[in-house]
């Protein structure tokens, strides 16, 4: 990272901390809540249900869930083959986003949000008027497996089974394709700069794309470690710095420069072969990891160490970041642990999901929170603020 952007870090404690679940600093209704939770219960667990409130209409799992700028639109997708446009204060629908044929696992509005994105897992992608609600364009690739929006424009990328990275201009339906060399396009994301795409790949290989030129600036390859039966899904998450600066890969956790590919250092600790998921905090320099064994872990990107690392009793499925240092981690116990990044501390433990979580979204002031379950509900959940 540039000498330049370093000033931010200053104040950072160079120490590692260990920390765990058991000895994080909870309040009282917290710990009572906690207690609550453990008893043994004979048949099914109790769980106290702290959402606000939550969408039922999805008849399956919900896979994906997003909050619109002012936090007062909400757009889920389940594997019921459905995606629906909502009220956050009320849970009325807006909008059914009928006509897919697989289960929907994205969603998104457009930067200036007068469009939302659905995509199916049989390559279906529709987009939808959130003035007029009705459906205003719609094309179908082989199997999709990501689906996000350009954040300076209404431009639309895919990658595919394929391998191939479909880019569209919505809603003229203008189509460039970044063409594949022949595993599936399993990530990717736009670069602040609106210029350059970073693509990983289930070969392991991740390549930087101009997207004006479709031309590869360079691309290198991840030595993926695999255990015996285990199928190589590849690259899972590219998180990138806003300054374009670096780069993580889930699941080798290694972290590269964006300019060149080259490596500049590793966020695995010791006994881990690989994370789940990573998570870059920009405005303090952070970098979340999260592993199927519980491992949760906070790094100072610049240096490269590592300042908490706490152990919870249950996969960490999904790490997002909040304003002033909240890290939220939804798992597989379907509970969101969230906690302060700064003391190394658990705040509080959102609880009201039956299953794992599938994904969260984090209101930009930091105050709701979103969450998705294989449970097959959505809820939006108040968190503590101070």
């Amino acid at each position: 990272m540039d000498e330049d952007n370093g000033e931010v870090y200053d104040d950072l404690a160079e120490d590692v901390e260990v920390v765990y679940v058991d000895d994080f600093e909870i309040d009282d209704d917290t710990e009572d809540q906690i207690h609550e939770e453990n008893e043994d219960e004979p048949f099914e667990r109790e769980v106290v249900d702290l959402s606000k409130l939550t969408f039922s209409k999805h008849a399956r799992p919900v896979f994906i869930g997003i909050l619109n700028k002012n936090g007062l639109l909400a757009a889920t997708g389940g594997e019921d083959d459905m995606a629906y446009v909502w009220s956050t204060e009320t849970g009325d629908i807006l909008l059914e986003c009928t006509g897919h044929k697989d289960s929907v696992t994205h969603v998104g509005f457009s930067f200036d949000e007068q469009y939302v994105a659905t995509g199916d897992m049989s390559g279906l992608i529709q987009v939808w008027s959130l003035k007029d609600k009705k459906l205003c364009w719609c094309f179908e690739v082989d199997d999709m497996d990501w689906l996000v929006w350009h954040h300076l424009a209404n431009v639309l990328f895919a990658g595919t089974r394929s391998g191939d990275v479909y880019v569209w201009q919505i809603p003229d339906g203008n189509c460039k394709i970044l063409p594949s060399h022949g595993p599936p396009s399993t990530c990717g994301n736009v670069l602040s700069d609106g210029k350059r795409l970073l693509a990983g790949y289930g070969d392991g290989k991740i390549r930087l794309w101009d997207i004006k030129t479709m031309s590869v600036l360079w691309q290198l390859t991840e030595n993926i470690p695999v255990k015996e039966n285990e199928q190589n899904h590849g690259i899972t998450s590219l998180e990138i710095t806003n300054d374009t600066n670096l780069f993580v890969v889930a699941p080798t956790a290694n972290v590269y420069k964006v300019v060149d590919g080259r490596q500049t250092g590793s966020m695995l600790t010791a006994n881990e072969e690989n994370i789940e998921v990573a998570a870059i905090n920009n405005e303090c320099g952070l970098v979340a990891t999260g592993s199927l064994t519980g491992k949760l872990c906070i790094w100072d990107l610049k240096k490269n160490n590592i300042r908490h690392e706490a152990s919870l009793e249950t996969s960490v499925t999904i790490l997002k970041w909040g304003p002033h240092e909240r890290l939220f981690a939804g798992a597989d116990d379907g509970c969101i642990y969230v906690c302060d990044a700064k003391s190394g501390t658990l705040i509080e433990v959102l609880t009201g999901h039956q299953a794992v979580i599938l994904s969260l979204y984090v209101s930009k002031d930091g105050s709701t929170v979103l969450s998705t379950s294989d449970d097959g509900t959505a809820k939006l959940f108040s968190v503590k603020t101070e």
